[in-house]
């Protein structure tokens, strides 16, 4: 990317639950999703190259000029969004290293864009350790949200990557190693999440290229 990461905190952590987000409502009612793609390309955007992804025809992949986020989008007379995703860079999680989360993740529904978005979640997720080598999940999640990151931590240990809990409701957020997918659900899953606030929202799961001092 050509721009420098941000530091973005806003003093909480992740794994709250919560119901649809807003802009999924936005975009999967098709007129309304024209109508923000539109407003969106008004403000200004660059075209993105994904390494090692080829655009389909009839697609334009863009960055916003004004923020971390990035869209696939259609090149019709009347262009949608058919694939979403917005990123913070913080420095507070991991003692002395910058990390990456995707505050929002959007992937159509709509069969006529299956082949363009089916995979491309997980190969812009995989760029973005290759690049970061930290990726974070965000703080609250719909129950997608936490499918997407079921599935990438399972791709994580396929990858031979690490795997953390990090618990910002103890002191100096001590890191723990996630053995296996295994340990995910039989040690892990209720504690991270949930429906509590003051809890659940300071527990975060890091996927790392690199091991991580606990």
């Amino acid at each position: 990317m050509k721009n420098e990461p941000s530091q973005q905190n806003n003093g909480q952590s992740m794994l709250y639950l919560i119901p649809d987000a807003d802009f999924n409502v936005k975009l999967k009612i098709h007129s309304r999703n024209i109508d923000h793609t539109k407003e969106f390309l008004e403000k200004g955007v660059e075209d993105f190259v994904l390494p090692e992804y080829s655009i389909p025809n009839g697609y334009r992949f863009v960055k916003s000029l004004k923020r971390n986020q990035y869209r696939l989008i259609s090149t019709t007379n009347a262009p949608e969004t058919v694939y979403l995703v917005e990123l913070i860079f913080r420095k507070d999680i991991i003692f002395s290293k910058t990390t990456c989360t995707q505050v929002k993740v959007w992937r159509t529904v709509s069969e006529e864009h299956d082949i363009a978005t089916r995979y491309l979640p997980r190969h812009f997720f995989s760029y973005l350790l290759k690049t970061y080598n930290i990726v974070v999940s965000d703080e609250e999640q719909t129950g997608a949200g936490k499918r997407f990151w079921e599935t990438m931590i399972d791709w994580a240990f396929t990858a031979h990557l690490n795997v953390y809990i990090s618990d910002g409701t103890e002191e100096n957020r001590p890191l723990t190693v996630v053995k296996d997918t295994d340990d995910l659900y039989e040690n892990w899953d209720a504690f991270c999440w949930g429906k509590d606030r003051d809890t659940h929202t300071h527990r975060l799961l890091v996927i790392s290229q690199e091991k991580l001092s606990q």
